[in-house]
């Protein structure tokens, strides 16, 4: 994972500088007040290198704080945003699954609103970055990565530049994740097994000409995440209407989907889960 890649991510999106004393006590009022509002929630974007990036900014403690988080690949980070009163001012702390830290603090250039990150790495190393915010409209916007040069100056070329695109709600629900063509084998069922999903529609088609068609939505902020499969045709009548209940785990191109019946109320609580499920383990093609 490139360090630009990493750092381009990681800036907390909200630059409220220059905060008159006593203006707003929260970090809720002051988003609010100066407009910045419409950056809460999921976004997504693909570099160059073909690096995909997902981030979620989320209210938490009754706005008095954003939760942000980041995933490209198996990189994780966890970050959080909070307005300190008493120096008037909006910082941003976090950490990685690499075992760096993150400190931020903000202000404004003539470029757009400036996040100067530092990260730390397990050794104590550091390495400087201004991460520069440029709206572009409602529904998309830059960032900009400079570095930041012995002395505090900054560099005056760019060095990185992605632009993010917000998801809508019913997108993220919906497919996701497991977007694409898989294919394996069912615990138990001999015999080869495909799902193509895409945009939240799914077709299975199994040995003996088993086949389902339906739609599925996916819950992410489950351990383990969460699948509903509703079927709209099936090679077994008695099944079409219903919905199969399912869990699974996603690590890299491999999938471990574990389906309850379709129609059951009961959920499988685990991927080693017994009694009347399927359990598919399949490969991304």
């Amino acid at each position: 994972m490139r360090e630009r890649s990493i750092s381009l991510v990681i800036a907390g999106l909200f630059v409220l500088s220059a905060v008159p004393a006593g203006a707003q006590e929260n970090l809720g009022g002051l988003v609010a007040e100066y407009g910045y509002g419409w950056m809460i929630g999921k976004w997504a974007a693909t570099t160059s290198n073909g690096d995909r990036f997902d981030l979620e900014y989320k209210w938490i403690l009754d706005k008095n704080a954003i939760c942000l988080n980041v995933k490209i690949g198996e990189f994780k980070y966890y970050g959080l945003i909070v307005f300190v009163p008493s120096r008037e001012e909006v910082i941003q702390v976090g950490a990685d699954n690499m075992g760096a830290t993150w400190n931020g603090t903000w202000a404004e250039d003539y470029e757009g609103a400036v996040n100067r990150n530092v990260r730390t790495e397990p050794d104590g190393s550091t390495q400087t970055m201004d991460l520069v915010f440029i709206k572009i409209d409602n529904n998309s916007f830059k960032l900009k990565e400079y570095a930041v040069e012995s002395g505090g100056y900054r560099a005056s070329q760019a060095r990185g530049e992605t632009t993010f695109k917000r998801q809508k709600a019913d997108t993220a629900k919906k497919g996701g994740e497991l977007d694409g063509a898989w294919v394996g084998t069912a615990r138990g069922n001999y015999g080869e097994w495909t799902f193509a999903i895409s945009e939240g529609k799914v077709e299975v088609k199994g040995p003996e000409g088993e086949y389902y068609a339906g739609t599925v939505k996916l819950n992410t902020e489950k351990n383990p995440k969460q699948a509903d499969f509703k079927i709209t045709k099936c090679s077994q009548s008695m099944y079409e209407g219903e919905t199969a209940l399912s869990i699974y785990k996603l690590e890299g191109k491999k999938l471990t989907l574990v389906a309850g019946e379709p129609g059951s109320t009961y959920r499988p609580y685990s991927l080693d889960s017994g009694g009347d499920v399927m359990v598919f383990s399949l490969t991304r093609k």
